[in-house]
Parts: structure tokens; sequence; C-alpha cells
């Protein structure tokens, strides 16, 4: 009977042994092998003079059925190589966590890229909201933006609690093999952010990268810097110890030949050692032209009505795209989508990442409109 009970409660451990690696992450490639595939693949589009084409997915859009990725590719017949993600809303809603990473996984499991960017409260104000954008736009003294880079001072300890935070999801999406192009504290040389136009800049994005790349360890981050069109004095806000892996500018303008995109490469690849550049935002997409001279390695539409003009909320909308002008922009000769990514690096992508159950499908049908 003794022996009987024993073989059971052996039998109990084994499975809940089993349960546990079966619902565990796991991949075949580390993640730091997939980063320097993908890296490297990033540097080679530049020499080919080839860019990929990506969709926003904004904040908004996480939870719903049909997304402007979704609606892109409907409309395309083909993915976007990559999908733009927004972290503001991961610490204080944990669906949003899971939704987000369903979103990221759907893509790393098609061999396609993730971009993420971090409109990050002023962890130093109240955020009634938890998290929302124009928390992000609360204003930072410099006084405060150095006692917040000071250990040991409250302020300090509100930072670290956000950026510890993230870092747990990001722990988590190397666990599943997720590589993020990873873009926080974007639009410096701008006003509108509590980060930017400051002096201290290079040192929060220094302090970021110890905590997460060195202090925890996150080998599946590419550090992307990026600002604001033609980003006049970037080496006032270029990291001083932990250089970006790729550097970009955001460009909103409502002319696609508008000389702001050439402008802004030159001021942010002069001191970035080499690394690949490319169009981190945009509004109306750049030109053939266009993109022939400032040869970036992607280009990221952004979502909403700047896929479609006449989805804007007041129909006026300066920096928005026709439909026709996205049609013609991902049928370029050097543009590519997902499924125009070489086998090989789709394959380095996707290795060993299991989504599980999907809480959103990743082909909706989209519901039909006028316009």
């Amino acid at each position: 009977m003794l022996g009987a009970v024993r073989c059971a409660a052996v039998r109990v451990v084994i499975a809940f042994a089993c349960a546990i690696l079966l619902a565990s992450p796991t991949f075949a490639q580390p993640t730091a092998d997939k980063r320097a595939a993908i890296l490297a693949y990033v540097n080679a589009l530049q020499t080919e003079h080839r860019s990929l084409v990506g969709v926003q997915v904004n904040e908004y859009e996480v939870y719903i059925r049909c997304t402007s990725f979704n609606r892109v590719a409907q409309q395309i017949g083909a993915r976007p190589a990559i999908m733009g993600l927004e972290l503001m809303s991961a610490i204080e809603y944990p669906p949003y966590r899971e939704y987000l990473t369903d979103r990221a996984l759907s893509q790393t499991a098609a061999g396609g890229l993730v971009t993420m960017s971090w409109h990050h409260r002023n962890p130093t104000e109240v955020c009634p909201r938890g998290e929302f954008y124009e928390c992000a736009k609360k204003p930072m003294t410099p006084e405060t933006l150095q006692a917040m880079l000071t250990q040991g001072t409250r302020e300090h300890e509100l930072w670290l609690a956000d950026v510890h935070a993230i870092a747990d999801l990001l722990a988590d999406w190397k666990r599943r093999g997720i590589v993020v192009l990873w873009r926080p504290y974007h639009e410096m040389n701008g006003d509108w952010f509590w980060w930017g136009q400051k002096d201290q800049y290079p040192d929060l994005w220094d302090a970021l990268y110890d905590e997460l790349a060195v202090r925890r360890g996150l080998d599946n981050l590419i550090w992307v810097w990026s600002g604001d069109r033609e980003t006049p004095n970037s080496g006032r806000y270029f990291p001083r110890r932990h250089p970006p892996d790729i550097v970009g500018v955001d460009v909103y303008e409502n002319d696609g030949d508008s000389p702001k995109y050439a402008a802004g490469r030159a001021s942010v690849t002069q001191r970035a050692g080499g690394a690949a550049f490319a169009l981190t935002e945009v509004g109306i997409v750049p030109s053939a032209g266009t993109l022939d001279a400032v040869n970036p390695a992607w280009v990221l539409l952004w979502g909403g009505e700047f896929l479609n003009d006449q989805w804007a909320w007041n129909n006026n909308c300066a920096y928005c795209n026709t439909p026709s002008q996205v049609a013609d922009f991902f049928a370029l000769a050097r543009t590519l989508t997902l499924e125009e990514m070489p086998a090989d690096i789709r394959r380095q992508v996707s290795a060993g990442v299991a989504r599980g159950r999907p809480l959103r499908p990743d082909d909706p049908t989209c519901p039909a409109r006028l316009r």
C-alpha cells in the first residue's frame, strides 16, 4: 500500500515537472545569436539598397481584432516585414502585456521583425490613468532629471521601478525567443517629451542600457536611437558609453521629397560609427528618389489615419497618406514585405518560437467600410 502511494506521488511529481517544462517558453536558438543575425541582415540591406517596410500597431489597437498592420496586409496582399509596437501601458495594465506579447509572438513566429517604442510616463509626476501618452509629455526640469539619474534619491527609485517593470516583460520575451528593435526615448531633440532637449539625455540612455543590457542581461534588444526630422545638434544627445546599434529619424512632412530626410540622415550618421540608418517613423511615405538618396534599412509607417487620410476624425490630416500612396510605396522595387525577406533569416528569427493559443487571429477579415 505504502509503495503504491509512493509511486502515485512520484507520478504526480513527474507530471507536474513535465507540465512546467511544457508551459515554459523554450527556443532552439539563443537570442544573442538571433540578435546578431538580425543586425547583420539589417546592415546588409543598406549594402543591397533595399528597405523593409513596417507598420505601427498603436497601443489602442493591441486589443482589437483588426489593427493597422492587418488593414495594410489586407489592402496590399502581403504582410509588412516589421510590426511596430508600443510599450506604454504595459506596466499598469496586465491584459495589455498579454495582448502585446501575443502580437510580438505572431510576427516573430512568422519570421518578421518587431520594433518597439516606449512613451515612458514621467515617473516623478502623478499619471491619473496609470500610463497614457500625455503623461510622457509632462515636463521635467533639468534639476529633477539630474536627481532621477542620481542613485539613492526618491526620483531615481521611481524611475528604477518603471525600468524594472518593463525589464520583466522584456526578459519574458527573451525566454520566448523574441528579439526587439528597441527604440526608447526617441525624438529627444524635440521639446514635447520629458526627456527632450536635455543635456543629460546621454546619461539617461546610458543608465537605461546599464539596467537592461548589463544588469539584466537582455541580449534580445537591438538598440535604436532616433531623432526628429533633421535632428540638429545630434551630438548633444548622442550616447557616450553605450552607442546605439542603429540610428534613425522620425519624419512627418507633407512632402515625400522633403530635404529633411537627407538632413536628418546626415546629422545622425556623422557620429554613428557605421551603424545602419532607418526611417523609424514616417507620416506621408518618402518618394522613391528620397529612398534612394537616404538608403534606409527600413521605413516604419505610423498607423491609424496616417495610412488613409479619409480615416482622420476631422477629415484634415496633412501628414496622412492616400491608399494609393501606400500601395505604390509597397510596390517599389526596393521595398520588402515579410514574404519577400530571405527564407534563411525568417527561419532564424522564428526558430523555436511557440505562440500557443492566439488571443487574436493573425489574418482577420477587417470590417468593410465605404472608405
